[in-house]
């Protein structure tokens, strides 16, 4: 990715693929509120943070399909963009096929990490927290699952920077 992607509307699964009662979609970038519009979800109007169902076609033979959608329409989003999540079945062809039209609506889909890339990009995770999200993602067994928790959860990066502002202190002295 380079930082003029950071720009691109971006669509992405993001559950497991495996089959569950429940998938989520992803869409994030300045065009989420005309893709959704494109996609039939009214956008209208929204300022503040919303949760709506809204029914999105997704082509033969699985037609329309319910979809709770959560939409973030300002920055305060995970990634600092406008941001929506489609919930929805937790089917493999009905979270692409939901991919696929938000596609045709002019999203690209998301490379991978390009969501924590984002979030890095507008300061809400710093380096040692984004390196953390790939190691809960990657973790196989429960420690390794714990130290990339404790290391999200900020466990090595604010020893670092009460180092850093004591470094800095004493070099004002």
């Amino acid at each position: 990715m380079t930082l003029l992607d950071a720009d691109d509307t971006i669509v992405a699964i993001a559950s497991p693929t495996s089959p569950a009662p429940r998938g989520v979609v992803r869409i994030s970038g300045n065009d989420t509120a005309g893709i959704l519009q494109r996609m039939g979800i009214p956008t209208r109007e929204i300022q503040t943070p919303i949760r709506m169902e809204a029914h999105v076609h997704i082509g033969n033979p699985l037609g329309l399909i319910p979809v709770d959608v959560m939409i973030w329409p300002t920055r305060r989003s995970y990634t600092g963009q406008p941001s929506a999540e489609l919930h929805t079945y937790g089917s493999l062809p009905v979270l692409q096929g939901l991919v696929d039209e938000a596609g045709r609506c002019g999203a690209r889909p998301a490379r991978p990490g390009e969501y924590t890339m984002r979030a890095f990009l507008a300061g809400r995770l710093d380096l040692t927290q984004a390196e953390a999200v790939l190691g809960v993602i990657e973790a196989e067994q429960r420690g390794t699952l714990d130290h990339a928790l404790r290391q999200l959860g900020g466990n090595l990066s604010q020893p670092l920077e009460r180092m850093r502002n004591t470094l800095l202190d004493l070099l004002a002295d």
